[in-house]
């Protein structure tokens, strides 16, 4: 029994459309309700053999004596009752509660799979750090986030493909690439001092580029030579650029994101530009010696997708982009996250896309995230004054050794508090990233999560037995709250899928760990009258805790 069902039982019952239930936050007061009492009491619906209701609490109570006599009712709610102005209030049955315990001793890492996408093909392309820089914040954030709803769809049912889309050519190249033939630099011997290097070069360019014209004429004239694999620069954009490509994929190791296929700037951009000249007069424009497409026709923006020059932009890149990835893999969706700053940017790329072929209408979804800072304000990469990646992790991390005795537990607790922290926001705003907050062991915190699943992992390890459960009869409202949000795990599971919300997920682990540390501290477990059945509900709340924690990307250490 699920939202869904319950919604579908009211529909029949008082011919509305679109019921709205949900969740009850407190457990005491029941396990779903629904206001369809409250927002239809105005509608020529409420009329029963021509009698009107002269409340929304009276409707509530034609509709529950109905639900009453309803079989599917009746076999799973052990009550329905009206609360308030007219809310309807459902009540699990213990032995329904007692049998989804078992299931998740049945079914494991498997517990909360549902085939609400199944026969879904789904794309997903997150991450997206450009070559000759190091990655900041925000790709962290995209890393992390991307990496979370993916497996969120893919636990839901959807085949999920990854992927990422570097930008390895372009004038952002061209920039570092001249300062590093200016000064000539000694090749360093790692590969982060290399990455770093490429950092520093490319804000000198930068700068450079900005205030210098003789400069930017240079810049430009090597980004037009990137294009030409015959030219001077080459040999030094290929060594570069794989000191970049190598660096990222042991970053992307460490934060346990896995891609199933990398696209670069530098394999699309030529059909991308093919694409959009032999489409010129049809879908794009010729505008002051550029090939522009006219989403101001469209409410949207004009943009320039083949410069004046002759070189592609981002715009034309991405057209062929799109289609070697339909090319390579049909799909029924394709999503794209980056920062919310690109909103515009994608708005007029999907409509140029929809415009050049109409299989890519409704097929399209870009989700812009917030800008992340900490909370001394935002800070930008192009000025140098960049809050990196690298450095967050490893201040996180120097604060987790000081908590962890093992260097390997105070790495998994660094990347958890940092994800954690990152995931229980709302991925639509601004996030002020704390790190104190982040790894701290109390509270919404990561490391509270993993805390919890080790304590549980310790009791079971403590109890040492193969538990057979009998029946219960005496519960108290501890494991009656615990096993009412356990009930709901795979409908959390859905409802993160339906708005790509990994912190509807957060949300949840961090009230069933609460709720299962209150039941700690005031009942005995190991030794105890109902034993077995604590046993089983502390297991139960483990493998739980371990099968969000690993669709957030967390790791669930057994000891701490």
């Amino acid at each position: 029994m699920n939202k869904e069902e319950i919604k579908k039982i009211l529909e029949d019952i008082t011919g509305v459309t679109n019921c709205q239930v949900d969740f009850i936050s407190d457990g005491q007061f029941g396990d779903y309700s629904s206001n369809v009492a409250m927002t239809t009491f105005e509608s020529n619906k409420l009329q029963t053999s021509n009698l009107k209701f002269n409340s929304p609490r009276e409707y509530a109570q034609e509709i529950v004596s109905k639900l009453l006599k309803d079989k599917i009712i009746k076999r799973y709610f052990e009550k329905v009752e009206i609360a308030g102005p007219g809310f309807i209030n459902f009540w699990l049955k213990n032995d329904v509660l007692i049998d989804n315990l078992i299931q998740i001793d049945e079914k494991k890492e498997d517990y909360g799979k549902s085939e609400f996408l199944k026969g879904k093909k789904i794309m997903f392309e997150y991450g997206d750090a450009n070559t000759h820089k190091l990655p900041h914040i925000g790709h962290l954030f995209s890393y992390t986030y991307g990496e979370a709803t993916a497996r969120i769809l893919k636990f839901a049912g959807a085949d999920v493909k990854k992927v990422c889309y570097q930008g390895d050519i372009g004038l952002h190249v061209a920039k570092c690439l001249w300062a590093y033939q200016r000064e000539n630099p000694t090749e360093p011997q790692t590969l982060a001092q290399k990455v770093q290097l490429l950092q520093d070069l490319y804000q000198k360019g930068s700068l450079a580029f900005d205030n210098e014209e003789k400069a930017k004429e240079e810049i430009t004239e090597i980004n037009k030579e990137l294009y030409d694999t015959k030219s001077k620069i080459n040999s030094l954009w290929l060594k570069t650029r794989a000191w970049s490509i190598d660096y990222y994929k042991e970053f992307e190791e460490e934060l346990g994101v896995n891609y199933d296929r990398y696209y670069y700037e530098s394999e699309v951009y030529q059909k991308g530009q093919e694409i959009v000249e032999k489409n010129e007069g049809k879908v794009f424009k010729r505008s002051e010696g550029a090939l522009i497409f006219e989403g101001s026709k469209y409410g949207l923006h004009d943009r320039v997708f083949v410069t004046k020059y002759g070189t592609p932009t981002y715009e034309a890149k991405d057209m062929y982009l799109q289609e070697l990835k339909m090319k390579e893999w049909p799909m029924d969706f394709l999503i794209i996250t980056t920062a919310y700053e690109q909103n515009g940017y994608f708005d007029v790329i999907f409509k140029a896309l929809e415009t050049l072929d109409k299989k890519y209408i409704g097929k399209l979804k870009h989700i812009g995230f917030g800008m992340i800072n900490l909370k001394t304000g935002k800070m930008s990469s192009r000025t140098g004054k960049m809050l990196g990646a690298i450095d967050v992790i490893e201040k996180v991390k120097e604060l987790s050794q000081k908590q962890n005795s093992s260097s390997e537990v105070a790495q998994k607790v660094a990347i958890a508090a940092i994800k954690y922290s990152f995931l229980k926001n709302n991925p639509l705003q601004n996030i002020a990233f704390d790190i104190n907050e982040s790894i701290a062991k109390e509270g919404n915190s990561g490391p509270y999560i993993q805390y919890t699943f080790a304590r549980t992992q310790s009791v079971i390890s403590k109890s040492n037995k193969v538990v057979k459960l009998k029946k219960v009869d005496d519960l108290k409202e501890e494991e009656l709250l615990i096993l009412r949000k356990l009930s709901q795990f795979q409908e959390i599971i859905i409802d993160a899928t339906k708005n790509y919300s990994p912190n509807v997920l957060c949300t949840y682990l961090y009230d069933l760990a609460s709720k299962f540390n209150t039941f700690y501290n005031k009942h005995k477990i190991i030794g105890s009258e109902n034993e077995d059945f604590r046993i089983l509900l502390t297991f139960g709340v483990g493998q739980v805790l371990k099968n969000g924690l690993n669709l957030l990307g967390i790791e669930a250490p057994k000891r701490m």
